[in-house]
């Protein structure tokens, strides 16, 4: 079965995203939602997939677990951190790297 994007799989862990509380909330949703839209009008669709999971055991002490899974497997997977209060920021850094891969 073909992958459902060309370029990589985002995954965003929900937890995290509620753990930091506060306006971060629901910073999980937002991240995935703004950089979504980046992904959109920078790159075009087809290129990423973004999905929101469950943990995966690699929760940053106070940020949100990003994992970058390349279709290409000759690149290596990423774990990333996001800032769950500063979402513009850390979507338009994710999106830079995404952009890398090929």
């Amino acid at each position: 079965m073909a992958a459902p994007v060309d370029r990589v799989m985002v995954f965003i862990c929900e937890k995290c995203g509620k753990r930091a509380g506060g306006d971060a909330k629901h910073a999980s949703d937002e991240l995935a939602s703004k950089l979504k839209r980046l992904l959109k009008h920078e790159i075009g669709k087809g290129h990423a997939r973004i999905a929101l999971t469950s943990c995966m055991d690699a929760c940053p002490e106070a940020g949100i677990a990003i994992s970058l899974q390349p279709v290409d497997p000759s690149i290596a997977p990423m774990f990333l951190e996001a800032d769950p209060f500063d979402v513009e920021g850390s979507s338009e850094s994710l999106l830079k790297i995404i952009a890398q891969l090929h």
